[in-house]
């Protein structure tokens, strides 16, 4: 992908534990990129009501778009080029240690593409 941290999921992959993620002090850093792809036809679909559920107790996170690229864990579908809600994460100044923060949104199943599901995931982020 073009950012420096990022996730791409198919309908038929679910998200399993934290993401753990480590970041630089005090620089807006991005700590997860939600993109939903077809695995055999490489079609991007919607995520929606995408929400920062619990936010950071150290530092601030948003939610900003960028174009970017699915990246080579995609397999066939590397490359492929979309646009991705990100979230960016920031400590505050001069905090280091560990913060956290839980993201959810909605997804097209991977049964049907057409109907919605929840997905929540916590990140786990440490500061250096």
């Amino acid at each position: 992908m073009a950012i420096a941290a990022g996730v791409a999921m198919s309908p038929s992959l679910a998200y399993a534990g934290p993401r753990q993620v480590t970041v630089p002090r005090g620089k807006p850093y991005p700590v997860l990129a939600i993109g939903v792809y077809g695995a055999g036809t490489c079609e991007v679909y919607p995520v929606r009501d995408i929400r920062i559920a619990s936010g950071p107790a150290h530092g601030a996170a948003q939610l900003v778009t960028v174009a970017t690229k699915l990246s080579k864990d995609t397999g066939v579908c590397a490359g492929t080029a979309t646009k991705a809600p990100v979230v960016v994460y920031r400590s505050a100044a001069g905090f280091t240690g560990v913060d956290h923060l839980t993201v959810t949104w909605m997804a097209p199943s991977h049964t049907d593409n057409v109907r919605f599901v929840p997905n929540e995931m916590e990140i786990e982020i440490t500061v250096k």
